[in-house]
């Protein structure tokens, strides 16, 4: 039996080719991350997929799952990537780290002991919930959120407690988060803007939220996609370099900078925080290219600018698609949209895979008719919106969800 699933398996990257079975595949859901389970109908979508007419034209496929920059990472950064590859990439960066870690702090205002670097913002949330959790002491997450914490706490029998979004807005409870955390006096964790629905929670919220906590919980705040509002964002550094003692922030250089795949995030906070996270931090967890790259990128205020523009932009044209489409969305700040044709999610994400090559981002428990797409280019996006439109005009192949 096993023999035999390995064969079906091997044949199906033959058709696809390898790289690009194992590009959809991580972006689909079948390479598994932050807890979505591998679906056998899941497989069989991918087995399948090159039975689409347009899919044996162009096997490219768009992937519109992991909120990537669509147009990269500066030309300073890149070159700046490149020089540290040329000259050091036999070399752990020890000397370029502390250096990175410096002027971080001195970009905002801290002391490099309020700052941790870790391998993309990820490393740090797996970290804060080792630290900081208990089966006794859970995380406290909004439901739908970023999964990380969801995936990782679950491995050490931490059981999260999940707060639905408000069916209003789909922004995060405050209120009810709070009641929670003053419960279980572990972490409570705030991504803001909230990935996957892309709302954001303003200073007067967050800041009261943040001090009403129990000193002993500590509030970890996730501002991935900080920079993709734009200016009047409210950071919470703000609150790091006031002193708050219970709080810590989380910041990537992923998104709008674009060097997701050379893995650079950082947090910030009080030096005890920092100082009980970073025992539990890799050695050598930053390599020479990303950190050179993140260093050029940090101080490239004009390329941030210009990105923000440009996904204002991209985002403002696909919601006015959305629109004249008659598809609900939820208002976004970020490079990405949570919409609903209304229909499941398998219905949406497989039409968009298999029709136009598309992968659009996982499925959501909480939130079945909904699926998040990425903002790409312009073409992209156009491209989603024709596949969207006939979609709509096409029968239903399941039975709707609801909410």
């Amino acid at each position: 039996m096993r023999e035999q699933a390995g064969k079906t398996h091997n044949s199906a990257l033959d058709k696809l080719g390898r790289r690009d079975f194992l590009s959809l595949a991580a972006a689909s859901g079948l390479v598994v991350l932050a807890g979505c389970a591998t679906r056998q109908k899941d497989i069989e979508t991918v087995n399948n997929a090159d039975s689409s007419p347009l899919w044996q034209q162009d096997k490219k496929t768009i992937v519109l799952s992991s909120n990537e920059n669509p147009f990269g990472a500066s030309p300073a950064a890149m070159e700046a990537g490149m020089k540290a590859l040329r000259d050091n990439a036999s070399l752990y960066a020890r000397e370029n780290k502390d250096r990175f870690l410096n002027d971080l702090a001195d970009f905002y205002g801290l002391d490099p002991g309020q700052i941790l670097l870790g391998c993309g913002a990820i490393e740090l949330l797996k970290i804060a919930t080792d630290v900081f959790c208990s089966s006794k002491s859970p995380p406290v997450i909004s439901d739908p959120v970023y999964e990380a914490i969801s995936y990782y706490a679950p491995l050490r029998r931490i059981w999260p407690k999940r707060v639905p979004v408000k069916t209003r807005d789909a922004g995060h409870d405050l209120g009810t988060m709070l009641e929670a955390a003053k419960s279980y006096k572990g972490m409570l964790y705030v991504c803001n803007p909230c990935n996957p629905t892309g709302t954001l929670i303003g200073e007067k919220d967050l800041s009261q939220l943040i001090k009403e906590v129990p000193r002993e919980t500590v509030v970890v705040v996730d501002e991935a996609y900080a920079e993709y509002v734009g200016s009047g964002f409210f950071s919470c550094m703000d609150l790091v370099r006031a002193g708050t003692p219970n709080l810590l922030v989380i910041r990537t250089f992923s998104k709008i900078y674009g060097l997701a795949g050379l893995r650079v995030g950082y947090c910030a906070g009080a030096k005890n925080i920092i100082q009980a996270m970073s025992g539990h931090a890799l050695w050598n967890n930053i390599n020479q290219a990303g950190l050179a790259a993140a260093h050029a990128a940090l101080y490239e205020q004009s390329w941030v600018d210009k990105m923000c523009r440009e996904n204002k932009r991209t985002r403002r044209n696909f919601c006015a698609g959305l629109e004249d489409l008659g598809i609900e969305y939820i208002p976004s700040r970020t490079s990405f949209v949570l919409l609903s044709t209304g229909r499941s999610w398998e219905e949406t994400h497989n039409y968009l895979l298999l029709k136009g090559g598309v992968v659009a981002g996982r499925k959501i428990p909480s939130l079945p008719r909904y699926i998040r797409v990425s903002l790409g280019s312009d073409k992209d996006m156009e491209h989603v919106l024709s596949l969207l439109k006939n979609l709509q005009s096409s029968p239903p192949t399941q039975k709707k969800t609801t909410l």
